[in-house]
């Protein structure tokens, strides 16, 4: 699937963007020992008409700051793969790692169930690499709960030939935790929260909690490793390390 198949009409809207820079991590942190592979939520498969979660691509030639064919550079979605993954929020944050490339601008689209347009707006990415965090403004319409929503990222090689684009995405879905679990989430801190959201099937709390995380606590290695592990747990192995580029600046 390309963006150049969405007829969606661009909205003018805030954009919360942060790229992450690597951290200095120190050898003095607390040793931590908790589970934090993902488990995708029971009963909520993707769609059958959706498209397929979307992992990693190799970069077009297009976009190839070498101009080679072939490039070993990947613009990746942090999302669950072939899994649908859920979120509380109404107005989610999405991760995308962004290979060194040559592309100028960057489409951000949400799609529903039936894969029509829901929202859609482009941004500046020139010379920008790394881990690239999205979130809904104000002005984009919420996410209704109970629903499925795919969403996607794209590179823009060619703005005169929108099929070289380089388009990955996810699945997700709001939904609320009932009272026992909000309970027992209201007493859990750091680590406990992520591990809490990953084997219940919120992947987008889970890894946008071990960012904020991050922020805090730049040097910490427990949280470099559950990050591995959460990645790791849904196939993001290629980027599992690399991409644990903590703290988070805002541009």
């Amino acid at each position: 699937m390309t963006s150049s198949k969405s007829t969606l009409r661009l909205i003018p809207a805030l954009l919360t963007l942060w790229v992450l820079v690597a951290p200095n991590f120190t050898p003095s942190v607390r040793s931590q020992n908790r589970a934090t592979s993902f488990e995708p939520p029971p009963g909520k498969g993707i769609p059958r008409r959706g498209t397929a979660g979307g992992g990693s691509r190799p970069v077009s030639s297009a976009c190839d700051p070498s101009k080679r064919t072939v490039s070993s550079a990947t613009l990746t979605a942090l999302s669950p793969g072939s899994h649908l993954g859920l979120t509380q929020s109404s107005r989610p944050k999405f991760l995308v790692y962004v290979p060194q490339t040559t592309a100028q601008t960057m489409e951000f689209s949400l799609f529903d169930e039936q894969m029509n347009g829901v929202y859609q707006m482009n941004f500046p990415v020139a010379n920008r690499t790394g881990l690239i965090r999205i979130e809904l403004p104000e002005n984009a319409p919420s996410l209704v709960k109970d629903k499925p929503y795919y969403w996607t990222v794209a590179l823009i090689c060619n703005p005169n030939e929108r099929t070289e684009d380089m388009v990955v995405g996810g699945w997700i879905e709001r939904t609320e935790l009932n009272d026992s679990l909000k309970q027992e989430l209201a007493k859990l801190r750091g680590l406990d929260r992520v591990s809490f959201y990953a084997k219940r099937g919120f992947w987008y709390d889970a890894v946008n909690t071990l960012v904020e995380l991050g922020q805090a606590e730049p040097g910490n290695l427990a949280l470099a490793a559950s990050w591995a592990e959460v990645l790791k747990s849904v196939g993001l192995e290629a980027i599992a390390l690399t991409s644990y580029q903590l703290p988070v600046t805002r541009l």
